[in-house]
């Protein structure tokens, strides 16, 4: 139960000229966070009230950061940290424009959004739109047919350089909410999503570590093994350099 200041809400109602719920979605490394800090500031320009909303278990860039948003190149913004959206109601009710990071993890979302859109605020959701294996997360996808407008980020696939839809875990954990970085996710397209799901955990932990550490892509193409095949070059007119390492072929990103 979300008690909201209607007073207030329609004093903001009338300055905005209208209410508006965005969904910012997409897979890691899309550039969803940054997107949401972009339309806040862009809000604030114009002189509302803007309030930020982090999960609270997201302890990722604190270190470098302090306790605000942050994106994975360490860009961060004051925020508010909760668990459940409904503890931070009445902070809400003084706000015109309320942003929610990492939005998946909000037991309560889709209600919370939904009564302070109804309320007369807009509110951008940023969020994973599926799991690591290509499912819904939690019920985070109830509040798509709810919002007025829905973007689909993607990410470039960390293995081929395409275009990456999708979330592909490096490590064996199994549990849902698994917060990390770049060395426990990587962005992939569908085909390389499909090679490495088909791939047992062994040999994705042999293609995937260097040692002990999971490292990225990038990592492995600079630090190939000795045991792996020398760099060959393709001649061909497109001059793309083409390289196999751990059954995967890269594209030489600067040719592209």
């Amino acid at each position: 139960m979300f008690c909201v200041n209607t007073n207030l809400s329609m004093t903001h109602f009338r300055r905005c000229c209208y209410c508006d719920s965005l969904i910012i979605f997409g897979p890691m490394f899309s550039g969803k966070t940054t997107e949401l800090i972009r339309r806040l500031k862009r809000y604030e320009v114009a002189n509302h009230k803007c309030l930020i909303i982090k999960y609270a278990k997201d302890l990722r860039y604190e270190s470098k950061c302090g306790e605000g948003v942050a994106t994975h190149d360490h860009q961060s913004r004051a925020a508010v940290a909760a668990t459940a959206l409904s503890s931070i109601t009445h902070l809400a009710n003084n706000c015109s424009v309320i942003g929610i990071d990492e939005g998946q993890f909000f037991p309560d979302v889709v209600e919370f959004s939904e009564a302070m859109a109804n309320a007369g605020k807009i509110v951008v959701v940023a969020a994973l739109d599926g799991t690591y294996q290509r499912s819904g997360f939690g019920n985070f996808l109830n509040l798509v047919p709810l919002a007025e407008n829905v973007v689909k980020l993607t990410a470039v696939c960390m293995h081929c350089y395409g275009e990456a839809a999708f979330t592909q875990r490096l490590g064996s954990e199994t549990e849902v909410e698994l917060i990390g970085g770049s060395e426990k996710y990587m962005a992939v397209c569908r085909e390389c999503y499909r090679k490495f799901s088909e791939a047992n955990n062994e040999s994705l932990a042999e293609d995937c570590c260097h040692g002990n550490r999971v490292s990225s892509p990038f990592h492995q193409l600079h630090q190939r093994p000795n045991n792996k095949s020398p760099l060959k070059v393709n001649n061909s007119p497109t001059k793309h350099l083409t390289v196999q390492v751990n059954r995967i072929l890269f594209l030489d990103k600067e040719n592209l």
